[in-house]
């Protein structure tokens, strides 16, 4: 069974390093974060798996904790809960989104677009590999102390500085479009 000719030509059109490489990266440096926040609480990798109520904190600065904390719903603290319906479920919804992205990043125009488009990617893919294996996202990065009362960890920070970058890129276009057309009256 082959793929339709649509899909062929858009998988030819994302360039290696927007579509495989940087997302890599950023999986890559995700997992090793992952697995070295575990390994600072003595913990394995799957902690989530076999003790998805974990919190604990290391006090690291006056700025940035260290808190072990297995994120079963998504961003924010929104859907938290441990069905299995909502864990294959969310797992889905990033596997369909990452394939969006991977369109979009096909017939994105610049690198800033695609290097954003590559965050998301990145970061969709580290967790969905969290809610694959182990049921939750290892969350660890707590700046409570400032203010800030979510734990994260890399692909978090990758999803939202893309996406960040996504609405800059937005507004810039808009803006330049905006502008030629009223040069063009």
């Amino acid at each position: 069974m082959s793929l339709p000719a649509t899909i062929r030509h858009a998988i030819r059109r994302i360039p290696p390093l927007w579509g495989l490489w940087v997302p890599a990266a950023i999986v890559t440096a995700d997992q090793l974060s992952k697995w070295a926040a575990t390994r600072a609480f003595d913990r394995p990798m799957s902690v989530c798996a076999h003790d998805p109520y974990i919190t604990v904190t290391h006090e690291i600065s006056p700025v940035v904790d260290l808190t072990l904390l297995c994120n079963q719903g998504v961003s924010w603290g929104l859907l938290q809960g441990d069905s299995a319906i909502k864990r294959w479920g969310l797992l889905a919804f990033a596997v369909v989104m990452v394939f969006v992205l991977l369109g979009a990043l096909s017939g994105a125009r610049d690198a800033f677009t695609r290097l954003c488009l590559s965050l998301v990617i990145g970061g969709a893919v580290g967790n969905a590999i969290d809610r694959a294996l182990f049921g939750a996202v290892t969350d660890f990065v707590n700046a409570s102390d400032i203010g800030f009362n979510y734990v994260f960890n890399l692909a978090d920070s990758a999803i939202t500085i893309g996406i960040a970058g996504l609405l800059l890129a937005t507004v810039r276009d808009w803006m330049a479009e905006s502008k030629a057309a009223r040069q063009g009256r």
